[in-house]
């Protein structure tokens, strides 16, 4: 059974809508309406549904503006819209809105209902090819094409230093691939195997599920930006390429939307480890790598969330070793703090190499690289090296001389634990210092119309989905809650302090709408300006 929003500002038709349609008979269920788009917002904060029917001119927020913020937040939701005459055209003129379907108004049940019928029909038919695995089992048969895939898998597996960007261009076109954009980034999906078990079988084929992954990933990639998506060992690897601006506009959505899709289609999570952005398809294999190491940090992420390199380790960063396996468990339990596994991990590292038997020259190169291990791995979050480095060699050196394997091994898990304490320490001033300056940056420039999390996010150099939880998590209130509540707070000072106008106070609070601040006013505050302004005189006098 699908979910329904419905949005419009007449209520007798919403009645009419919700009363004379036989919803669950027909596979639906209402599960909220509103009468405008801030309010539509408002219920998908609770309750995000399959399907928002909405209409295109309503007051406050319209439908155009409705479905854009949707598509930012939630693209996996299908639309509908409901409109006149007129605003079909302006309708399908819109940006990338990948409308479901249209109903023009006046609106007759039967039509509703065979709309309804329709929209039912696509998206079952949408879930049963994504879990038809004999369709997709052929499919996987006939449409594999060798060459291609081995030059893709080469792009993130090989060097191309030796060749121009020109060549590699060349056999991008000899392939037909849709890698010829100005900008690149390239998103690494990996299966959460815990709610994978949840859901399937251990007799089901894992192969064809994320073969059928991959498809509607495709899909997905397709409505906004060009790119080429493809299967590498038990990963999935999205490479997109397109402007600039696109890749800035749609990665996000994309990413959002590849999350969404898995948990509603394929009923499982999936963590997506999201590269920085790159010029040249030579750097494509160092943006696998930060790929690999954005989703080293899972364990610190949400389920079923985009893991931005760049919101977790600072830019410039050196390739790291990724041939060396034990290298990058050791360097990803540091960054993440996972103690106990650390210390496990560095116990079996320890009884691998073998006892205090061997050389003292073995032991201080072996002890030797495990410390430059950690100090690559420290460097990759902390900007600055450790200034007690040559101290800390000269205590390696002395160390294997005087001391015994299990005390040398005891010493370096200290060093670890000291390491994971100054990254979560920086760690924590980076993000108080994000919270505070992006508070800081919102009573700076509150009464800036177009300020948005987008915005503000792109001020602070971290993605907008890390950006939302961050903010919420250190000042305690989401985005748009601290945003209306400076924005409420200017406006009553300005009220009671000035003989400006309300519209001016609007102007000057950040509102271009007088009705819409009215309305938001008197929501946060139980009265209407006007009032406010008046009784504050009365007791003036």
């Amino acid at each position: 059974m699908y979910s329904i929003l419905l949005v419009d500002d007449e209520q007798d038709i919403r009645q009419s809508i919700v009363e004379l349609v036989q919803w669950e008979k027909m596979g639906f269920r209402i599960v909220g309406e509103a009468s405008n788009g801030i309010e539509a917002l408002e219920v998908m904060e609770e309750n995000v549904p399959d399907i928002l029917i909405t209409d295109i001119r309503m007051p406050i927020m319209d439908g155009i503006e409705l479905t854009k913020r949707v598509r930012e937040k939630n693209p996996s939701v299908k639309i509908v819209f409901l409109s006149g005459y007129d605003d079909f055209e302006y309708a399908v003129d819109g940006i990338k809105l990948n409308i479901l379907e249209y109903l023009l108004k006046p609106i007759s049940i039967n039509d509703l209902e065979k709309m309804l019928n329709k929209v039912r029909g696509k998206l079952d038919l949408e879930k049963k090819e994504a879990n038809d695995l004999a369709r997709i089992e052929k499919d996987y048969l006939e449409k594999i094409e060798a060459i291609k895939m081995s030059f893709l898998v080469s792009l993130i597996t090989d060097n191309y230093n030796n060749i121009t960007e020109t060549e590699l261009q060349k056999m991008i076109e000899t392939y037909q691939l849709n890698l010829s954009g100005e900008r690149q980034v390239l998103l690494n999906v990996n299966i959460d195997s815990t709610s994978f078990k949840k859901n399937y079988h251990e007799n089901q084929n894992l192969e064809l599920i994320k073969f059928s992954l991959t498809n509607t990933i495709r899909q997905i990639v397709q409505k906004y930006l060009n790119g080429e998506v493809f299967s590498f060992m038990s990963n999935i690897i999205v490479i997109l390429s397109d402007t600039k601006e696109n890749i800035e506009l749609y990665t996000d959505i994309v990413v959002k939307e590849i999350s969404e899709s898995a948990q509603k289609i394929f009923g499982f999570s999936v963590e997506i480890g999201i590269s920085e952005e790159y010029e040249g398809m030579s750097a494509t294999k160092r943006a696998f790598q930060s790929s690999v190491s954005a989703l080293s940090y899972r364990l610190l992420i949400e389920k079923n969330k985009g893991i931005y390199i760049s919101d977790l380790e600072t830019g410039n960063q050196q390739e790291l070793v990724f041939d060396e396996a034990n290298e990058v468990k050791l360097a990803s339990l540091i960054k993440i703090g996972a103690t106990e596994e650390l210390e496990a991990f560095i116990d079996y590292l320890f009884l691998s190499f073998g006892t205090s038997n061997e050389g003292q020259e073995h032991i201080q190169i072996f002890l030797m690289e495990l410390y430059m291990a950690v100090l690559r791995a420290s460097k990759s979050v902390i900007s600055k090296y450790d200034s007690d480095m040559l101290h800390y060699i000269q205590m390696i050196s002395d160390i294997c001389h005087y001391q015994e394997m299990n005390i040398i091994k005891e010493w370096f898990k200290d060093y670890c634990l000291s390491v994971i304490d100054k990254i979560q320490m920086q760690r924590k001033k980076k993000t108080d210092s994000i919270a505070k300056q992006s508070y800081d940056y919102l009573y700076d420039h509150y009464d800036d119309p177009s300020i948005s999390l987008k915005s503000v996010s792109k001020e602070m150099l971290i993605s907008p989905s890390y950006f939302s939880s961050l903010f919420k998590k250190e000042n305690g209130l989401s985005f748009t809650e601290a945003l209306v509540k400076i924005r409420m707070e200017k406006a009553k000072e300005y009220l009671l302090t000035t003989d400006h106008k309300i519209f001016e106070v609007a102007m000057s609070s950040g509102y271009t709408d007088q009705h819409y601040f009215s309305y938001c006013f008197k929501k946060y505050f139980g009265e209407s300006p006007n009032k406010i302004r008046e009784t504050f005189k009365k007791m003036s006098y």
